[in-house]
């Protein structure tokens, strides 16, 4: 058998995609352009579902400027300097989860506040994101 000729490879193209949407959500949320890189990722009608804990309650934001407006700049307004680290990709078929961080500091402080998206995409597009992460920390932080 030769390596890698019976391995499906929507996994890479999936991760590649992601890789290239946090890329463009950094640039994005640092003012260093990025807009078009995370809108590209995303389908039309894209659903974006921030779930919550404690008191907060979960938002659905529909469409990809609703999405930008809200999740991508909302995220940005919120801190002095932000950065989303994604560090480990779990794959299956269409369905991806990504484990990471967003890491920078509000209001000169420093915040580490662990992320969890739930990808579902469909031809090479993000058709929809459950995003969990600690509220509460979230907004102790965010808070203004």
């Amino acid at each position: 058998m030769e390596a890698n000729t019976n391995r499906p490879t929507e996994g890479t193209v999936n991760r590649e995609l992601l890789t290239e949407l946090y890329a463009g959500f950094n640039r994005f949320v640092t003012n260093r352009g990025g807009r078009a890189d995370v809108v590209a990722a995303l389908a039309d009608d894209v659903s974006w579902t921030t779930m919550t804990s404690g008191e907060a309650t979960e938002q659905t934001y529909t469409g990809v400027d609703d999405v930008i407006e809200n999740v991508a700049a909302g995220l940005r307004d919120g801190a002095d300097h932000l950065q989303a680290l994604p560090e480990r990709f779990t794959e299956a078929g269409e369905t991806v989860v990504v484990e990471g961080a967003y890491v920078g500091t509000a209001d000169g402080a420093p915040f580490d506040i662990a992320f969890v998206h739930v990808y579902e995409l469909d031809d090479e597009t993000i058709r929809s994101c459950r995003a969990y992460t600690d509220t509460a920390l979230e907004q102790q932080r965010f808070a203004h």
